[in-house]
């Protein structure tokens, strides 16, 4: 059972000194590990900012430890293998003004740490199978790339949900930017070898041919 109020701690930007910051995104996703009873822990932190910080105080926008727990839930149901969030908490500190915490457990390996595509072609399939099984039941990873899923078990687990959005109506705008990002993110924005590089474009095609997009 977590001890809720030891995580309330990166609340406080006194007792957040001593923590172990892993990566800090210009203080709005600052991502923190911990170590409990033999059991590792991640901590995200979001501080929203301008436009995001005022959409989520009129109820236009989850806050982003919210938006994980539902995408969480919704992948749970698509029986998609993720890491599960333990624990969210936010503190208000004004109407507009507020912070979160997002804990998860460890969740694995990496996939990008495989040595070769022989290692990584089976797992990279099932990666374009989730994505298609997603975008067919309303979920649209705009920034989904292999740094968001892990390899625990030999089974993959998907991670970071922040840039997963929810539709009811699709727009071929829409359609076109979510297959653009995906492309980006898959072999156009790192230099891979040819044989990865072609392996990576017939699975984009394969997910235009499925989703009909």
């Amino acid at each position: 059972m977590l001890n809720r109020d030891h995580f309330l701690d990166y609340f406080d930007d006194e007792k957040l000194r001593n923590k172990n910051c892993l990566r800090n995104y210009k203080d709005r996703r600052v991502v923190y590990f911990e170590k409990i009873g033999g059991e590792k822990y991640y901590i995200k932190k979001y501080v929203p900012h301008k436009q995001k910080k005022r959409a989520i105080a009129f109820g236009l926008r989850r806050d982003m430890a919210e938006h994980y727990e539902f995408i969480s839930k919704k992948l749970e149901k698509l029986g998609i293998p993720h890491v599960r969030p333990k624990l969210i908490a936010i503190n208000r500190k004004s109407f507009f003004k507020r912070e979160s915490i997002l804990v998860t457990m460890d969740g694995g390996e990496p996939i990008g740490e495989l040595s070769d595509l022989s290692q990584r072609r089976e797992l990279l399939v099932k990666f374009f199978d989730y994505f298609i099984i997603m975008c067919k039941n309303g979920i649209y990873p705009t920034d989904y790339n292999f740094g968001g899923a892990l390899l625990k078990d030999r089974e993959l687990y998907l991670i970071d949900f922040d840039p997963y959005r929810t539709k009811l109506f699709l727009t071929k705008k829409f359609k076109s930017y979510v297959i653009h990002k995906l492309e980006r993110r898959a072999y156009l924005d790192v230099k891979r070898e040819k044989e990865f590089e072609d392996f990576l474009r017939g699975q984009v095609k394969r997910v235009r041919e499925e989703l009909g997009w």
